[in-house]
């Protein structure tokens, strides 16, 4: 079936037998049937509470799970009143919403949707397909069964993800991760069948000094020796998250690219109990001599988080960002919507803010209240991983990361274990949360770090 989609703003824009339905609000869609090609009007005026940009992705959402509800197969948009819609943004939220995951089903009863624009906007849908692709790779890691991605196989498929892309892919193998002194990611995946290994992708196209994205990579995430418990254990295979998003924010980049030096550092686990599997009260020493003393293995991502820092600083990178499903504490802080982010510097802080409303992916500055970090103390090592507290989780695992930051570095930790998930949705649906933010904050390099 085709349409035409024509943007309105008033009830006089509209065929007469639709005007008196229309109370001209934003989002608002009518179908006018026609036995040749049926026209579907849809409604961009804004009232003053929807002036945000985001709200013209959320238009582009509506636009096309409309267009699928009603098996709509080819569209193309009026050339009249485009010129007043937030063109770039609509398209990103039009294309986001083309997204299924149904690669285990046998029977796909789906079809594509083809859309047509008026030329002077369709470099501007290239630009936008490129990030509707890469949220949907995130999405897809996300997505993926605890069986079918693991670390080995989450390797091979990072290198045909960035094959014949400028992107350098190095997978450094279980066996070698003593050698590489990752002693923590070692330790965190002994318990599995699935050996761990970190992925370091490399994109670099410009001259100047890199900024390092480390992205959290536990393909499956049980607790460990300290099990989870509840039904909703099935969401921990999103315990990548942090990966995904930089593995989307990395494709994009290249994707559209983009002038910079990238370091991103991935380490990927799976943290199960086993007849190896590491134990509370086991103390790890990392590549700084730092010591641990593992007070929960289910404080797993902090661990590798650490050892990834580390490394990073190693290389002589002093700008890093690194994001994690790290804690369920930030979701009682900050509901399922907005991520928390924490500096070592209060500017960068209030900074992310404007790049997440900007982005999409909503995060809220959090405080490193320096006077949590005795709950941090540990009787027999310099550090534990686990606070002796019952509150400010996510405080104090972001404390345990900066205690591996070296002075002179500037740090920003995302904790978005509470944003996965589509919100509001209530199916276990990735949302792709962080790609769109991670390159907001590449592409704003300079302001972002700027004194």
């Amino acid at each position: 079936m085709k349409a035409n989609l024509i943007f309105y703003k008033h009830q006089k824009e509209l065929p007469i037998q639709l005007q008196n339905r229309s109370v001209c609000e934003f989002g608002e869609i009518f179908q006018d049937y026609d036995e040749h090609v049926d026209s579907i009007y849809v409604c961009y005026a804004q009232s003053d509470e929807l002036q945000g940009e985001r709200e013209w992705e959320k238009l582009g959402n509506i636009c096309y799970t409309f267009v699928e509800k009603n098996h709509i197969t080819h569209v193309e948009i009026d050339e009249n009143n485009c010129e007043k819609i937030n063109m770039p943004v609509f398209l990103e939220g039009f294309y986001k919403a083309d997204y299924h995951f149904d690669r285990y089903l046998s029977s796909k009863d789906r079809k594509e949707v083809s859309l047509k624009l008026p030329k002077p906007f369709e470099n501007i849908s290239i630009n936008a397909q490129k990030a509707a692709a890469a949220v949907h790779v995130a999405r897809d890691i996300c997505n993926e069964p605890a069986n079918k991605l693991y670390p080995t196989r989450f390797a091979d498929y990072l290198t045909q993800l960035f094959d014949l892309t400028d992107v350098e892919v190095e997978i450094i193998q279980s066996k070698d991760l003593k050698e590489k002194e990752f002693y923590a990611i070692e330790t965190v995946g002994k318990g599995s069948e699935y050996a761990p290994c970190v992925a370091i992708l490399t994109l670099k196209n410009s001259g100047e000094d890199p900024v390092a994205l480390i992205g959290k990579g536990i393909t499956f995430d049980s607790g460990g020796v300290n099990v989870k418990t509840g039904s909703a254990i099935a969401e921990m295979k999103m315990d990548l998250g942090g990966a995904a998003a930089v593995i989307g924010a990395m494709k994009l980049l290249a994707d559209r690219n983009t002038a910079c030096h990238v370091k991103a550092i991935l380490p990927m686990a799976v943290n199960v109990s086993g007849a190896n599997a590491y134990l509370p009260s086991d103390v790890i020493q990392y590549r700084d001599g730092t010591t641990v003393e593992v007070g929960n293995t289910d404080a797993e991502g902090r661990l590798v988080i650490a050892d990834a820092i580390l490394y990073a600083q190693q290389l002589g990178i002093d700008r890093m960002i690194d994001i994690a499903t790290l804690t369920g504490n930030v979701g009682q802080a900050l509901g399922l919507k907005t991520a928390a982010i924490y500096s070592n510097d209060i500017k960068l802080s209030t900074k992310l803010y404007k790049y997440g409303q900007k982005s999409g992916d909503s995060v809220w500055p959090m405080p490193l209240e320096k006077d949590y970090k005795r709950y941090l103390n540990s009787e027999v090592a310099d550090i534990s991983n686990m606070s002796n507290h019952p509150f400010a989780g996510s405080i104090t695992a972001a404390l345990f990361i900066e205690h591996f930051v070296k002075e002179g570095t500037k740090w920003i930790h995302i904790d978005m274990a509470n944003t996965t998930k589509i919100f509001p949705s209530t199916k276990l649906e990735a949302s792709g949360f962080g790609t769109k933010l991670l390159y907001e904050l590449i592409v704003q390099r300079e302001e972002l770090w700027d004194d």
